[in-house]
């Protein structure tokens, strides 16, 4: 058992003086200020994060600094600094005259023997019928007291008289900062109690992804700092840094700590083993001890291949998870096994077809096409397997997997039943076939964001009851125990047996994974379309899970949110949005967060015409992914679609058709078919600029097609939007075709599309009209409904500081003025064409 320390005792002499106050030394129990100074010592009893024991100083500053916290609204009348001043001074003057008491080994003894008498014995269950003060035993004072009573019973005599040694110099070491003289020379940090040291460690682990990025790396390794040189042999804290410096993507130093967390784990475990007696338990301490090395190194690898792949590394990922599987496969470790596969479909997901040689191609019909065809096998695999083992946070990652391989890659080619084990996914389909229906990947998502959610509440309760259930005593605990039973039964399954005191680090995975599909269904949501649940399931992750969601997951939250509200409301409502995350993450690396800013920035720089702010943004795209082309595929051909933009807006139209091929062809080759639309869309735009329709044709009817295979529905509404200009550039014959499917589309537009989206759509349905309509006796007809289009087009252009389609739109208004014979109004709407083409004031 853990020794006392002198912090230990002080806190004691603190708590004596709050629940039993004796001598005149002691706060005045009856002032207002006394409920605040219990409030600060239940604060230092949980106090998790510090390793080491805090000095006296530093256990005084911290009970004023909670007691200060909790005053304004625990003390209704108010109290003056005065006053706090005085009662927290009489805590400092008893407490020191507690610890210049304790001059031998007798004082400590009467001293825990006072505390045995005056705080616990007379403490009872019911403390409102015992005639003194106290904590009840079961509360969270009454239960360090006894702990703390406990630790010094177990002590020996010499560890007794080397503790009130230890009181002098923490005492001494107090006085001299006090009276600003220097003290002895401070010994290394005494660490808090083994349990206590494991908690701070776990709550670091715990909190470390979600501190990333909104504070500095050396404050959050801080904490972890003291460990160094009071216990560099503790291999958690190797483990927090290794963590840190991954998230900092500090290669070197993340690796370095991993090997030294390994390395003090065998340390760590050769220690604890103990030894026996006789040839037969030798051998057997010998296969327990390569039993547990062989799990050492197939922890390290699967580790090591894990650090690789957050890193972009996925030659050396692919090469650890081979040794992983070697060695779990020796040691029949099916969990193991199945982490790896876990890890496997994690680098097939993150990597791009054809970058990688070390995975094993199926037939199909192009790389791309067999790259997704085995990745979807795998997955199925995986999720039968982890079913198998009950491990729910596996299942829960198949699941989410599954369903996002749906989503983005909805046309796979069939998968052989051998080779998906005969399993179906449980978010309906995602065995690579083409859906049936024309939004199965929506609803393959939403069932697999519902069965995490279902899996989730399980687990909770799962690693929330005991090992077994517990007895009871008496009518009352029969009571509450009712349906204990029930409990026990529906939870017992849920864990396999190599999971056996892993349920609660299980359970932790799964909540952060209910974060993460949400941020998947606002994906598929704002692919649909429908930007108001997109922007309530990004506020979800944000607020409903804002206290488990890895930084990196609430930066993609943010980043749909901006994007979202962009396209909605114009980009001054989206610098809100980056205001916020900027507020949060101050020093945030996410790439996902950085691409929506710039994405933002470079639409805005286009639509203001600044042609050269728009070009260094998009070259900042470019460097945004990593330097080849293994990973982040999707960001790589984003940066290459607005280079292709800049160009055309430019008027460069040859060089923007050229980059825009190149890109279209990386997106057919790595089986990109959202981005593959949305560069079609490009190409026609891009032809339409050079004064061919008939050659725009064909990419923007493309295009379309492979919208609609997505579910894309805005981007399909997009390509409906052009196709209906081509038409109109065709002739007048084709505007009748182009109006009709232009207010086909137009309700979906204005209920769901972008202002931009909108913008267009009225300015094209206008020019449908007015191209139909070759004389102005006809134009007569829908002349007052064209100018309400028109004027709508003109507000959103404004909004989204487009003056050259604010300009575009006022002319066409001024036409349609005249057509109707309004010499007042045309003049007017001249004017302000006059004033939006001027550049003074162009970019205010």
């Amino acid at each position: 058992m853990e020794a006392v320390k002198a912090a230990d005792v002080a806190l004691c002499i603190l708590l004596r003086s709050y629940l039993c106050p004796t001598t005149e030394t002691d706060p005045d129990p009856h002032s207002p200020l006394h409920a605040l100074f219990g409030e600060a010592l239940l604060r230092e009893i949980r106090r998790r994060d510090e390793a080491a024991s805090p000095s006296l100083m530093e256990l005084l500053q911290h009970i004023q600094v909670a007691a200060a916290a909790g005053g304004d609204h625990m003390c209704p009348g108010g109290e003056s600094a005065g006053e706090a001043d005085a009662y927290f001074g009489a805590v400092k003057a008893a407490v020191g005259a507690h610890l210049s008491a304790l001059e031998t080994a007798d004082e400590l003894v009467s001293l825990f023997t006072s505390v045995a008498e005056q705080v616990i014995t007379q403490c009872t269950s019911t403390p409102a019928e015992a005639e003194g003060r106290g904590a009840d035993a079961s509360s969270a004072m009454g239960l360090y007291l006894r702990i703390c009573y406990a630790r010094y019973t177990a002590m020996t005599f010499e560890a007794i008289c080397k503790l009130v040694g230890e009181v002098h110099a923490y005492f001494d070491a107090a006085v001299a900062t006090l009276q600003g003289r220097p003290s002895a020379p401070a010994p290394a940090p005494r660490l808090r109690p083994g349990p206590d040291l494991e908690r701070f460690l776990n709550a670091q682990l715990a909190g470390l992804g979600r501190r990333v990025g909104s504070v500095a790396q050396a404050d959050i390794e801080a904490p972890l700092g003291e460990l160094a040189g009071a216990a560099p042999q503790v291999p958690k804290a190797h483990l927090a840094h290794h963590l840190s410096a991954l998230h900092h993507r500090d290669v070197a130093a993340s690796l370095d700590h991993l090997h030294r967390f390994f390395d003090h784990t065998a340390e760590a475990r050769g220690a604890a083993a103990g030894g026996g007696s006789g040839a037969a338990a030798g051998q057997q301490a010998g296969e327990a001890a390569a039993a547990r090395e062989r799990g050492r190194l197939q922890s390290a690898a699967l580790s090591l291949g894990s650090m690789h792949a957050q890193l972009g590394h996925m030659e050396q990922a692919l090469q650890a998870l081979n040794e992983t599987v070697r060695i779990a496969q020796q040691s029949s470790d099916d969990t193991c096994l199945a982490h790896a596969l876990a890890l496997l479909c994690q680098v097939l997901d993150a990597t791009t077809p054809g970058t990688i040689t070390s995975v094993s191609h199926v037939p199909g019909a192009s790389p791309a096409a067999r790259h997704y065809t085995q990745l979807g096998q795998l997955l199925h695999r995986c999720l039968r397997r982890c079913e198998e083992l009950h491990l729910p946070h596996l299942v829960a990652f198949s699941q989410l997997a599954l369903a996002r391989l749906e989503l983005l890659h909805p046309q796979r080619p069939a998968a052989s039943p051998g080779a998906a084990g005969g399993a179906e996914g449980p978010a309906g389909g995602g065995g690579g076939t083409a859906p049936d229906l024309p939004c199965s990947s929506s609803v393959a998502v939403a069932g697999a964001v519902r069965d995490v959610a279902h899996l989730h509440m399980a687990t909770r309760l799962a690693a929330a009851a005991p090992s077994v259930p517990p007895l009871s005593s008496g009518a009352s605990s029969a009571r509450v125990l009712r349906g204990v039973g029930d409990l026990f039964a529906s939870t017992a399954a849920l864990y396999g047996p190599d999971m056996q005191g892993m349920q609660a680090s299980s359970a932790a995975e799964v909540e952060q994974l209910v974060a993460g599909s949400h941020l998947l269904q606002a994906a598929c949501w704002e692919l649909r379309g429908s930007r108001h649940l997109a922007q309530a399931h990004s506020l979800a992750c944000l607020d409903a899970f804002g206290g488990v969601t890895r930084a990196e997951e609430q930066c993609t939250a943010l980043a749909q949110l901006a994007v979202s509200v962009a396209a909605a409301h114009g980009p001054r409502a989206a610098e809100q949005v980056l205001a916020v995350a900027d507020e949060r993450f101050p020093g945030a690396q996410s790439r996902v967060l950085a691409g929506a800013r710039l994405s933002i920035a470079h639409d805005r720089a286009l639509r203001r015409g600044d042609l050269h702010a728009a070009a260094d943004i998009a070259a900042q795209m470019a460097a945004l992914p990593p330097p080849t082309d293994s990973t982040d595929i999707g960001l790589r051909l984003e940066a290459e679609e607005r280079i292709a933009r800049t160009l055309l807006a430019a008027g460069c139209v040859e060089e923007a058709a050229a980059a825009a091929h190149a890109a279209c062809a990386v997106a057919s080759t790595t089986g990109q078919p959202l981005h593959s639309a949305r560069l079609q869309l490009l190409l026609a735009r891009v032809h339409q600029q050079a004064g061919a329709p008939m050659a725009a044709l064909p990419y923007a009817l493309t295009a379309t097609a492979h919208a609609r295979q997505l579910a894309a529905d805005m981007l399909a509404a997009e390509a409906v939007v052009l196709l209906a200009g081509l038409w109109c550039d065709m002739g007048a014959q084709h505007a009748q075709h182009a109006r009709r499917e232009l207010e086909g589309a137009l309700p979906s537009i204005l209920a769901h599309g972008s202002l931009e989206l909108q913008a267009a759509a009225q300015v094209a349905l206008a020019e449908a009209c007015m191209t139909q309509h070759v004389t102005p006796a006809g134009l007569r007809e829908d002349g007052e409904w064209l100018l309400v289009l028109l004027e709508e087009a003109e507000r959103v252009s404004l909004v989204l500081e487009d003056r050259r389609g604010a300009a575009h739109a006022t002319y066409l208004r001024a036409l349609v003025q005249d057509a109707l014979g309004n010499a007042e109004q045309r003049n007017a709407a001249a004017a302000s064409f006059g004033a939006l083409v001027q550049p003074a004031g162009a970019l205010e």
